[in-house]
C-alpha cells in the first residue's frame, strides 16, 4: 500500500464567525483565556505547597499530579494554534496522563507508609478477596505487586504509542482521520485504550480496597478530581472517534474541518480544566500539611516518628521540591520494580509447575 499523509487541515474559514472575527481565532482568544486562568490557580496551589513543605514525599507527587491541569491546557491550546502539529501533540497527553495516574498511586502507597519496608509489612498482613483462589482469598502483598504492575505498563504503552504515532505519521501509514485497520491509528488507539482502561481499573480497586483505611486523607475527592480529567477526555475521545468515523462532522462557512475535528475537542479540554484546577485546591488542599494546623495524617502503616513533620522545609529545599517534580527517575525506578516483579512471579510460577511435574512423576514411579 502506497504511504498516504492526512492532507494539513485549513485553518480560518471563508465566513467569519460574527464581525471580522474566525471561529479559529475566536477559540484562540476563548482557550486561551482559559488555559492562562487554569495555570494561574494551579500554579497558586503548587506555590502553597512548597512554601508548607512538611512532608516532602507526599507533597512533591502532589505537585507532579497538579502539572496535569497545566499540561493537558497547554498542550491542547496549542493544538488549537498549530492544527497541523496536533497528531503529533495529542499522543503526549496520554504520556502525561499516565505519569500521573502512576504518581497518584504512588501517593496511595505513601500514604499508607513511606517507608517500602512498613509498606510490604501491612499489605503482606492485608486480605484480599479473590474469587479465583482456592480459598477465596489472596496474600495482600502478591495482590499488590500485580496491582503495582497493572498500573505501570501504562506509562510504557504510552510512550511507545507517543514515539509510534510520529513515526507513523512521518511514514505516512498513520492517516489521523481514518479508522481503517490497514492504518496504523486504530491500532495505536486500541492499545492505548486497552492500557488506559487496565490502569484506571486497577487504582479503582486498590482505591476501594483501602477507601476505609484512607479516609482521613479524602480519598474519594483526591480520585475524583483525577478520574473527571481522565474520563471526561476519555469519553469525549470516543464520542469525537465515533462521529468522526460517521461521517457527521462536515465543514461550512464558518467552521471548517480543523475546527470540527480539532479545535472544538480541543477547546473542551481547555474548558474543563478551569473548574478543575479550582477542585484541586479542595482535593490536593495544603491545609493537612500545616504543622500545628491539627490536620496531621498519619500513614496506615503506624511509622509515626519517622513521619511526624516538626519543621517546614525551606529555602533551598523548597526550590529542590519545585525541580524535583519534574525529575522522572521516581516513575523509572517504579517502573523497573513492576518489570522486576512481574519476572519473578513468572519465574515463581514456573519452579511451582516444574515442582508439581517433579511430584506428579515420583507419585507414578511409586505406583
Amino acid at each position: 500500500m502506497a504511504a498516504q499523509i492526512s492532507p494539513s487541515p485549513r485553518v480560518d474559514a471563508t465566513k467569519p464567525l460574527f464581525g471580522n472575527t474566525s471561529f479559529y481565532k475566536f477559540n484562540i482568544i476563548l482557550s486561551g483565556s482559559f488555559t492562562a486562568a487554569s495555570c494561574l490557580i494551579i500554579f497558586a496551589l503548587m506555590f502553597l505547597h512548597a512554601t508548607h513543605l512538611s512532608k516532602r514525599n507526599e507533597q512533591i507527587k502532589i505537585l507532579r499530579i497538579s502539572l496535569i491541569i497545566p499540561f493537558w491546557s497547554i498542550i491542547s491550546f496549542l493544538s488549537i494554534c498549530f492544527p497541523s502539529a496536533e497528531v503529533y501533540l495529542h499522543p503526549w497527553l496520554e504520556s502525561v496522563q499516565s505519569i500521573c495516574l502512576g504518581t497518584f498511586f504512588l501517593l496511595l502507597c505513601e500514604f499508607v507508609s513511606p517507608s517500602a519496608q512498613h509498606r510490604d509489612v501491612f499489605f503482606a498482613a492485608l486480605t484480599v478477596k479473590n474469587k479465583k483462589a482456592a480459598d477465596g482469598e489472596q496474600n495482600g502483598l502478591e495482590w499488590f505487586r500485580k496491582m503495582w504492575f497493572a498500573v505501570f505498563q501504562y506509562p510504557v504503552v504510552a510512550l511507545l504509542v507517543a514515539i509510534l504515532t510520529a513515526i507513523t505519521q512521518a511514514a505516512g501509514v498513520y492517516c489521523e482521520f481514518a479508522s481503517k485497520a490497514h492504518y496504523a491509528k486504530l491500532w495505536l488507539s486500541i492499545l492505548n485504550n486497552v492500557s488506559l482502561t487496565l490502569a484506571i481499573m486497577t487504582v479503582i480497586r486498590f482505591f476501594m480496597q483501602l477507601k476505609s483505611q484512607l479516609a482521613h486523607h479524602q480519598p474519594v475527592a483526591k480520585f475524583l478530581s483525577f478520574k473527571l480529567v481522565v474520563s471526561l477526555t476519555f469519553i469525549e475521545n470516543i464520542i469525537f472517534w465515533i462521529i468522526r468515523d460517521v461521517g457527521a462532522l462536515s465543514p461550512t462557512p464558518t467552521l471548517t474541518n480543523a475546527d470540527l475535528r480539532i479545535g472544538i475537542p480541543s477547546m473542551l479540554v481547555c474548558l474543563e480544566m478551569l473548574p478543575l484546577a479550582v477542585f484541586f485546591h479542595y482535593a490536593y488542599s495544603h491545609r493537612p500539611y500545616v504543622i500545628g494546623g491539627g490536620g496531621a495524617r498519619p500513614p496506615l502503616a503506624g511509622d509515626l516518628e519517622a513521619y511526624e513533620p516538626r519543621t517546614y522545609s525551606n529555602g533551598p529545599a523548597v526550590l529542590w521540591a519545585l525541580v524535583e517534580m519534574w525529575n522522572p527517575a521516581e516513575i523509572i525506578e517504579a517502573i523497573r520494580f513492576g518489570l522486576r516483579m512481574k519476572a519473578e512471579e513468572r519465574k515463581q510460577r514456573r519452579s511451582r509447575k516444574g515442582g508439581q511435574s517433579v511430584a506428579s512423576q515420583w507419585a507414578n514411579e511409586e505406583r
